[in-house]
């Protein structure tokens, strides 16, 4: 697998390591007594994969996760939102601050990959196999519910309950 089907794959892994796919947003019961907090949330974030391919899955997130990028990251896009609520706006330094932000995104996005490719290496072919499966299965609910939202009047529900008035036409 390589080109555009392993980018997908790997954005959707990410985005199943990060807590965005397959519900992983959804509030949870608390973990039983004894459990260490967040290993419940965990085997839901990683489907079928086993406990040790969990466990590496968990580290190779850890290692990547600082902190201080995300901090970087709330700065520039602060730094973007004041921009764009000033009365005149300057496209020029618009588009720096939104370089910047992105220049931050990518680099994050580099080093979560790595951590990602030397954690599956380390995954038993069962462990790779349970993981791909998950991940497409969370792709396919975030594209369904993408597709639903899209596919939803703007303004459904909020103009029957008198947030939005009717347009005149």
């Amino acid at each position: 697998m390589t080109g555009k089907p392993l980018a997908l794959l790997i954005a959707a892994a990410l985005m199943a390591a990060h807590g965005v796919a397959a519900g992983a947003q959804t509030a949870a019961a608390p973990p039983p007594s004894g459990e260490p907090r967040g290993s419940h949330h965990s085997s839901r974030m990683f489907g079928d994969v086993s406990p040790e391919g969990r466990a590496i899955l968990r580290q190779a997130m850890r290692e990547q996760a600082s902190p201080d990028d995300r901090q970087k990251l709330r700065d520039a896009r602060d730094r973007v939102a004041a921009i764009l609520v000033t009365e005149r706006l300057d496209p020029a330094t618009l588009k720096r601050a939104m370089d910047a932000e992105r220049q931050l995104v990518e680099a994050q996005q580099v080093r979560r990959q790595s951590a990602m490719l030397a954690a599956f290496q380390k995954l038993s072919w069962a462990d790779r196999k349970a993981f791909a499966e998950d991940a497409r299965r969370g792709r396919a609910g975030i594209e369904a519910r993408t597709r639903d939202w899209r596919e939803q009047p703007a303004d459904r529900g909020r103009r029957a309950s008198g947030k939005i008035p009717p347009q005149d036409q």
